[in-house]
C-alpha cells in the first residue's frame, strides 16, 4: 500500500512539474495586468521560452520579441529574463538585446544592447526647427540599476551614420558619442567633441522623462551652408563661434 501511496504521489509531481514546464505563455499573459502604455501580441511558446510577434511600449512597436525566463530566481520573487528582440539588421527596427532582473519595482540589468531609429528619437525633441534625421542610435549599457529613479548606470550612446535632410541632398554628419551615468538619480548623457556638428553637451534625465539638455555647437566649416544657416535658428552665436543648445 505504501509503494502504491508513493507511486501516485511521484506520478502526480511528475505531472505537475509537466504542466508548470509545458505552461502557455498566451495564458498566463492573458491573466496579467499591463500598464496601460503597454500591449502585447501574437504570444507563443511557453511562459519559459516565449515569443510575441509584437510588444508596444508607450506606442513604440517593439517585432519578434523572444524570451527566456529562469525559474529559480521566481522562489525569491524576482523574474530573471534574456530578452532578444527585432532585427539589429533592420535599420527601422527597434532592437534589444540583454539580460534583465524585475523584482516589485526594482528593474536591474546588465549587458543591455539597444538599437533605436533616428527618427523615433528626433521627433520626440523639441527643436527649433523641423529636421528630418536617419541613422540609428545605440545604447549599450553594461550595468543598470533603476528603482523609480537612477541608482546606477554605466554605458555609452552612439549615433550611426548620422544623416540630416538638406533641400537639395543628405547631409551626412558620422557618428557621434556619448557616455551615460546616473548623477543625483537622473540619468545623465555627455557629450563630447571632436564630431563633425562640433557638438558638445550634457542632458540631464530625470524620471518623469521631462529631460534638460545645455550644451553648445559649431558646425564643421566643410558642411554645407545650408546647416550653417540653419544653425542660426538656435541663437546668437559666442565669441568662439559656438551656437547655444539648452532646452
Amino acid at each position: 500500500m505504501k509503494l502504491v501511496v508513493k507511486w501516485v504521489i511521484a506520478c502526480l509531481i511528475i505531472y505537475v512539474v509537466f504542466l508548470i514546464a509545458k505552461l502557455p505563455a498566451v495564458q498566463v499573459i492573458a491573466k496579467v495586468q499591463l500598464p496601460p502604455d503597454i500591449t502585447v501580441s501574437g504570444v507563443s511558446g511557453t511562459i519559459w521560452n516565449g515569443q510575441a510577434e509584437t510588444v508596444t511600449l508607450q506606442g513604440l512597436p517593439i517585432r519578434d520579441v523572444n524570451w527566456q525566463l529562469a525559474f529559480w530566481p521566481l522562489l525569491t520573487g524576482t523574474a530573471a529574463i534574456d530578452v532578444d528582440a527585432g532585427n539589429i539588421r533592420e535599420v527601422d527596427d527597434i532592437s534589444v538585446n540583454g539580460h534583465v532582473a524585475i523584482s516589485n519595482g526594482h528593474l536591474q540589468g546588465e549587458d543591455i544592447q539597444v538599437f533605436l531609429p533616428t527618427s523615433l528619437v528626433i521627433t520626440s525633441l523639441p527643436l527649433p526647427i523641423p529636421v528630418n534625421a536617419s541613422g540609428r542610435f545605440k545604447i549599450a549599457l553594461q550595468e543598470l540599476d533603476y528603482t523609480e529613479q537612477c541608482q546606477v548606470l554605466t554605458g555609452q550612446g552612439l549615433w550611426l551614420k548620422a544623416k540630416v535632410q538638406g533641400t537639395q541632398q543628405d547631409i551626412e554628419l558620422g557618428n557621434f558619442e556619448a557616455s551615460l551615468k546616473c548623477e543625483n538619480k537622473e540619468v545623465v548623457m555627455t557629450i563630447n567633441e571632436p564630431n563633425s556638428f562640433g557638438l558638445s553637451a550634457v542632458a540631464h534625465i530625470p524620471s518623469n522623462l521631462a529631460f534638460r539638455i545645455n550644451g553648445r555647437f559649431k558646425p564643421d566649416e566643410n558642411l554645407s551652408e545650408e546647416v550653417h544657416q540653419a544653425a542660426q535658428f538656435f541663437g546668437k552665436k559666442d565669441a568662439q563661434g559656438y551656437y547655444p543648445v539648452k532646452f
